[in-house]
């Protein structure tokens, strides 16, 4: 079976020690189940991201081009590893059920839209504003958007300019918003 192409839901542990070449044994000795091992395979993968997006914007010194270097990053990488792209999409899809604890998965999407709302207006976690979380939640929707379209329709991901300019543009009124509102205490 190829767990890569596999439905998620389909996906069973053996499947999984098969593919890892490990013992089911081990992998029971890490998680207690399916569910376990998806969560913190999900955990890591945000926090690769997110580094990715530090990294990325670091350099940048205004709002619109931390802005544009995260959307960039999800261009990247989309069109980098595409097999990225797929575990993004089907882990969506999966988790629509719920999985793990329940609010867990609300907890870490949570975590992940703070974080990225922090990098992309340059602020800490503590100050993120309501207007940060949808800037944020806005980027990360628009750009799994175009490149699930793209994963869908088997086609190569839209040039990265063009990706850029349609996910900068939908966001550009929260981000004017949000550093308005940071101006005026708000």
């Amino acid at each position: 079976m190829n767990v890569g192409r596999q439905p998620i839901g389909l996906v069973s542990i053996l499947d999984i020690t098969e593919a890892a070449d490990v013992a089911k044994g081990v992998f029971y000795l890490q998680f207690r189940g399916k569910d376990d091992f998806l969560i913190a395979l999900l955990e890591d993968r945000q926090r690769v991201f997110l580094d990715a997006v530090r990294t990325a914007v670091s350099g940048c010194r205004t709002d619109r081009g931390r802005l544009e270097a995260a959307i960039r990053e999800y261009a990247r990488t989309a069109t980098g590893s595409p097999a990225t792209a797929r575990f993004w999409l089907r882990m969506s899809g999966y988790f629509a059920d719920e999985i793990g604890q329940p609010g867990e998965l609300t907890r870490l999407r949570q975590e992940y839209l703070e974080q990225l709302a922090a990098t992309i207006v340059d602020v800490k976690i503590e100050a993120i504003t309501p207007r940060d979380l949808d800037l944020a939640s806005l980027v990360d929707a628009c750009s799994w958007a175009i490149i699930s379209h793209a994963v869908r329709l088997a086609s190569p991901l839209p040039d990265e300019a063009w990706f850029v300019e349609v996910v900068r543009g939908a966001a550009q009124p929260l981000l004017k918003s949000a550093r308005l509102g940071r101006k005026g205490g708000g």
